[in-house]
């Protein structure tokens, strides 16, 4: 009876885009008093909005400032792998909105949910649906929520993410070159993935290198992150990867790392000549 309540004020929000299930946002019965999810009039408290986007932002920080135990589960029921696969369109203007309702304000409970999309199997991995937007839309709202939300994405860029779907983490890059967002942690991310991560057989994928690379040189200190990678042993043990690194330097049109790369061109060439010079050591 209780859960018919519930699904009623929340059906009856002028939000739409909010589906919340009530099992994950009823309370045990001795809180029903003070733990229930407020009703709508409550929540505006009578406030004219100049469009739907002030609404729903306005919802979404009340909620938070006004009935921060209600958040979490507000969030983890709109934020699901059902709308990622069935309602992919509601589930994008929902993190557009909570993006900027929670700019800049390092919202811990925004991270962790938005962070799911971007490291969870069940939405980057989905057999059913792959939705680059909704990847992209999560990762952007991480950067601007704050220094928690690109810790999060940062962690997204791991070894296992690679192996299982690396065309996910090139449309994350992508989303960090454009927001050029000057974090450390998102730049040893992206370089770890160009310079450290390969596959279960030791390949790589050169395209992911190539992208990462792109990436961390749209960031302040990417550069400065990649010259040190930039080594004779690279060339020998791993040709294809350092190809790739090159194709993203060029692609960059980095005249820095293009000079530090002829440098390394002639390093090479002596070592060659060397060996050619000693055929039998």
């Amino acid at each position: 009876m209780r859960n018919n309540k519930f699904k009623d004020l929340i059906a009856g929000l002028v939000l739409f885009l909010f589906v919340v299930s009530p099992l994950r946002l009823a309370a045990a019965p001795d809180q029903q008093a003070t733990n229930s999810f407020p009703a709508p009039a409550d929540v505006f408290q009578g406030r004219q909005f100049a469009n739907k986007l002030e609404r729903d932002v306005y919802f979404l920080r009340a909620i938070h400032d006004r009935y921060p135990d209600q958040w979490p589960a507000l969030l983890e029921a709109n934020i699901t792998v059902d709308d990622y696969v069935q309602s992919p369109d509601k589930l994008l203007r929902f993190i557009n909105e909570l993006a900027i309702a929670m700019r800049d304000r390092d919202d811990s409970v925004s991270c962790s949910n938005l962070a799911r999309v971007v490291s969870d199997k069940d939405f980057f991995a989905n057999t059913n649906a792959y939705r680059a937007e909704l990847l992209q839309a999560s990762a952007q709202a991480l950067i601007q929520i704050g220094p928690n939300g690109r810790k999060a994405l940062a962690a997204a860029f791991n070894q296992d993410h690679y192996r299982v779907d690396h065309g996910s983490l090139e449309d994350l890059a992508k989303v960090i070159s454009t927001e050029k967002a000057a974090d450390g942690e998102l730049a040893r991310a992206l370089a770890a993935t160009a310079f450290d991560f390969d596959t279960a057989d030791g390949g790589t994928y050169p395209r992911c290198t190539t992208e990462m690379v792109k990436a961390l040189l749209s960031l302040p200190d990417g550069a400065a992150v990649i010259k040190p990678c930039l080594t004779t042993n690279g060339i020998i043990h791993d040709p294809a990867r350092f190809q790739a690194v090159i194709d993203g330097i060029a692609a960059a049109r980095n005249v820095d790392l293009a000079t530090n790369l002829a440098a390394l061109n002639t390093s090479v060439i002596a070592g060659l000549a060397g060996l050619t010079e000693s055929p039998g050591d």
